[in-house]
């Protein structure tokens, strides 16, 4: 078993890493799970194995195009998306209609939500859940504080 920390975050992975894998990766989902993945550097801008990219996205390639549970998504380039033994998330996610932002220098990538659920929830106007740590590092959720009124304030040096 292979160990490997990125970002803080601690992965055991049982291959060992061959042709065409340099590392492995995160890969962060809309719904904030975190996937450590092998990247082949191969093919494509951010590519991950076949094998990887179902557990990872929830979507499967069929020979109809991207499917996950009931909808498909016709690939008219399939060279673009795939070799055979990687797909190329960047282009997932532009045929997905999908926000991904890459950082090769960490390996990290983080895939948002489709256009269509964005729009829903923007519509909605209620703030999504998350949960980070106070100042004294205890976990803290948003809806921890339901049924009172919040005010979110953040800050970013960059």
């Amino acid at each position: 078993m292979h160990e490997t920390l990125i970002l803080g975050y601690r992965f055991a992975y049982p291959r060992k890493l061959g042709f065409g894998v340099e590392k492995i990766s995160l890969i962060i989902r809309p719904d904030g799970d975190v996937s450590a993945v092998a990247i082949d550097r191969k093919f494509g801008e951010f590519s991950i194995f076949v094998s990887d990219f179902e557990g990872v996205t929830g979507w499967v390639l069929k020979p109809e195009g991207l499917c996950k549970d009931t909808t498909c998504i016709p690939v008219l380039k399939y060279e673009v998306l795939t070799d055979g033994l990687s797909i190329d998330l960047v282009e997932f996610a532009r045929l997905t209609n999908q926000n991904v932002v890459i950082d090769t220098k960490f390996g990290v990538a983080a895939l948002g939500e489709s256009a269509s659920n964005r729009g829903a929830i923007m519509h909605s106007l209620d703030a999504p859940d998350f949960t980070l740590p106070d100042i004294y590092g205890k976990q803290v959720s948003f809806s921890d504080f339901n049924r009172r009124k919040r005010l979110l304030l953040a800050w970013s040096s960059w």
